[in-house]
């Protein structure tokens, strides 16, 4: 049997602890209405409680690394973390100075590449792109504009047709709940820094289950970190989290409109107006 999933785990090799993957939404917004958003976009509650979500979240990641541990990815997400490119820089520049943070990844749509900095690039490890489009032009623009202008970035394209359905009302009994916890892809991957706490998933942080969270401030310790992120019972997110449950997925990405196909050309002749006027 697969190991039970803990959010912190211990490295024997380097004697620390470490949250493989830490999600940070930097904004609410996003350019697309995808069906079934993972994000509740565009119902997604704000994920500061303040004006300055960098602040927040340099706040958040200060403790964590008082708290000497390491992040071994730090996820850059939305909404879309391209919409506004003065967030995202600033959300780059500041994140990069932690040396706790082992690699930072943007996740996005892809569409809006005018929204990312060449000088930004620097401070990027991985961009991971959702690939909504029907068009290989632009997965092969972004490659050619990355290789010539940041070839230090690693780039995944994800192609998934289907995904996991987030919406509805289906509830499991105990046994199921405890199941789920113990072998949670999302516990597993997607550790969440939102309205200065630590969640367990970022399913919990975005159906505004701040209870259900941990508070990060000047008085938490490494223990109730610790404790959170490896206790060993469910939570009550977990009785209704569908993503969990084995239903059948949903078709990834669909939108409301054909605002996909508005913003495919913008994208294309952006990156290649780039590669063509740049020796």
């Amino acid at each position: 049997m697969k190991p039970k999933v803990q959010g912190l785990t211990y490295d024997q090799a380097d004697l620390t602890y470490r949250i493989r993957e830490l999600e940070v939404s930097i904004t609410s917004k996003c350019h697309l209405r995808c069906d079934n958003c993972g994000f509740y976009i565009p119902h997604q509650p704000d994920p500061a409680q303040t004006d300055n979500i960098i602040s927040e979240i340099v706040n958040g990641l200060f403790h964590l690394q008082r708290l000497n541990i390491k992040i071994g990815s730090l996820g850059i997400l939305g909404g879309e973390p391209t919409f506004n490119q003065n967030i995202l820089a600033t959300a780059l520049k500041e994140f990069s100075k932690f040396d706790n943070i082992e690699r930072i990844e943007v996740v996005s749509h892809g569409l809006t590449p005018q929204n990312i900095s060449k000088e930004t690039l620097q401070f990027i490890d991985k961009l991971t792109i959702s690939i909504y489009f029907d068009s290989e032009e632009l997965s092969q623009l972004w490659k050619t504009y990355l290789d010539k202008f940041a070839p230090h970035i690693e780039l995944s394209l994800r192609t998934d047709k289907e995904w996991d359905k987030w919406l509805g009302s289906e509830i499991a009994d105990d046994s199921k709940a405890q199941e789920m916890f113990d072998y949670c892809w999302y516990r597993k991957h997607c550790v969440t820094l939102e309205r200065q706490r630590l969640f367990m998933c970022s399913r919990i942080a975005k159906l505004s289950q701040d209870q259900e969270g941990r508070i990060l401030d000047d008085k938490t310790s490494f223990d109730e970190v610790n404790n959170y992120l490896n206790q060993n019972s469910f939570i009550a997110s977990c009785k209704t989290c569908t993503p969990m449950m084995g239903l059948q997925t949903v078709k990834a990405g669909q939108q409301p409109d054909d605002r996909i196909l508005k913003m495919l050309p913008n994208a294309i002749n952006f990156l290649k107006t780039e590669l063509n006027g740049q020796s």
